[in-house]
């Protein structure tokens, strides 16, 4: 019976894993393949802009400071109830409620600071002050819209409707990209006229998302208000998760902060490029995630906790197969492989030597964050908030320290140095508390993936250099060469996969 549960739960995770992939693979490419567009029509400073967006983005995410993967975990646990016990549209209403004021305070207070922000914080030598102050004031606009959209993609993400979720997120991101790369190209080069598209965008993406997830969990009646019973048992872990995500937000973005007022905004442009791909590296882990936690809630909430672990350790293998060789060939190829990508010179000399310890670094981090899923099943959050306190009292000053003395160098090296410490030491920490049993298979396959990422790259990278030319197609082509030997061995030395390839093997020579 248990194993019938785990091939089943397997099998539900790898459709909606597969779904989300699908959906988010192109959301994620897309917006990488058209980023470079935006550098040459907009020029460096106005991409600079764009990437302070991004920034503001992450950093306005403090307002939700955790409630949304609370209302995910709320959600999925009120799917595993008997339909006459469920209370999904008292549920969300209440989030509702909650989220209103802080799309509001969110969008106020940027719209406030725009002037002095123009003024004061970044450093324009083309785009004038009015510009910058407009265009800051509609990002305001467009972070409210888009925490409120939040919301209601986090409670159809606990309903598991993947495949409904995805397919909006394309339209949605096909509208964003195309369209501005449209706006861009033939209309106007004016970032006031880019950003006002954006405010655009994201109301109809609010609109479309609210309209489904009020369908799905109706609320009784247009006057509810808030189901403080109801609300009450989320709480204490609605508050831990709140702190860990505040932390979260410091670890990760307060070396963006400190640049984007050290660095010339034409800079802080190319600098977007290498956080770009950083945050992408990231995000790939996002598809399996929003499939992974509700099922391991769900598995933990039923009682089947060696099935959670399974999935678990099968999880984190897949993810780091996937992500060391790529952030590694990302390191070891990042002057060429920027080229490839914006056909810009200058860009990719200047993020030459800071690009590969972002991208190790973030790898690092991706991985790290699995012993936060495990904390999330469990619904144990302490560690994860002592472990966010202890990281954010060393890395906040490690971080000022480098960069006051180093600049964008000093940032990239701290990143990765900061990352790998704690990766080796957290881990086991984790396991020991929760689940004993699975550390001594999980460093078998950090060990495993991370030799035959070694290996990997050093048997591509002659064929790398074989096939790379002055052409910026040469260089994609010899990028995606080195990249598929490497994630191939890497993928075969999986003990089950390549017993699979030495039987096939051997029928053939039979």
């Amino acid at each position: 019976m248990g194993r019938l549960i785990v091939m089943q739960n397997r099998h539900s995770v790898i459709r909606n894993t597969v779904l989300n992939y699908s959906g988010q693979a192109y959301v994620l490419l897309v917006g990488i393949l058209i980023m470079p567009f935006y550098l040459g029509h907009l020029g460096a400073e106005a991409y600079g802009l764009i990437g302070f967006f991004t920034l503001l983005q992450a950093w306005l995410q403090l307002l939700d400071a955790g409630l949304s993967p609370s209302l995910v975990r709320a959600v999925a646990q009120q799917q595993s109830l008997p339909a006459g016990e469920q209370s999904l549209g008292r549920l969300l209403r209440s989030f509702e409620l909650i989220f209103l004021p802080l799309a509001v305070l969110s969008g106020v207070l940027i719209v406030a600071a725009s002037a002095w922000i123009a003024t004061h914080w970044l450093n324009a030598n083309t785009l004038q002050p009015e510009t910058l102050t407009h265009c800051i004031a509609l990002m305001g606009v467009i972070i409210a819209l888009r925490l409120y959209s939040t919301l209601y993609k986090s409670g159809l993400q606990g309903l598991e409707q993947h495949a409904w979720l995805n397919a909006a997120n394309v339209s949605i991101a096909t509208l964003r990209y195309f369209g501005g790369l449209l706006l861009v190209s033939q209309v106007s080069r004016d970032p006031r006229d880019f950003f006002e598209f954006q405010v655009a965008i994201g109301l109809i993406e609010t609109l479309l998302f609210a309209g489904k997830a009020r369908r799905q969990m109706p609320a009784p009646h247009w006057m509810s208000g808030l189901d403080w019973p109801l609300l009450k048992p989320i709480l204490p872990f609605a508050a831990s998760l709140s702190l860990s995500a505040v932390l979260w937000i410091v670890l990760t973005q307060l070396d963006k902060v400190l640049l984007s007022r050290l660095l010339p905004l034409d800079q802080y442009g190319y600098f977007s490029l290498v956080a770009l791909i950083a945050a992408g590296i990231m995000i790939l882990t996002n598809p399996l995630v929003q499939t992974l936690l509700p099922r391991l809630t769900v598995l933990m909430a039923e009682g089947h906790r060696d099935e959670m672990h399974a999935l678990f350790l099968a999880a984190n293998r897949l993810v780091c197969t996937c992500l060391f060789p790529l952030a590694a060939l990302i390191a070891l190829q990042a002057e060429p492989l920027i080229f490839a990508w914006t056909g810009d010179q200058a860009a990719a000399r200047w993020s030459s030597p800071v690009l590969g310890w972002y991208a190790l670094g973030s790898a690092i981090m991706a991985a790290s964050a699995f012993q936060f899923y495990l904390q999330y099943a469990y619904g144990r959050m302490h560690l994860h908030l002592w472990y966010s306190v202890i990281s954010t009292l060393i890395s906040v000053p490690v971080m000022c320290l480098a960069i006051h003395s180093q600049g964008v160098h000093g940032a990239a090296l701290a990143w990765f140095f900061l990352r790998a410490t704690s990766f080796a030491l957290w881990p086991a920490i984790v396991h020991q508390r929760l689940a004993p049993g699975i550390h001594r298979a999980w460093l078998s396959d950090m060990l495993r993936i991370s030799a035959m990422t070694a290996l990997g790259l050093a048997i591509s990278t002659p064929v790398f250099d074989l096939i790379a030319g002055q052409s910026r197609s040469s260089l994609f082509l010899a990028l995606a060469a080195s990249g598929l030997i490497t994630l191939t061995l890497v993928a075969a030395s999986h003990k089950p996969l390549a017993s699979k390839i030495y039987v096939l093997f051997s029928r053939t020579s039979t």
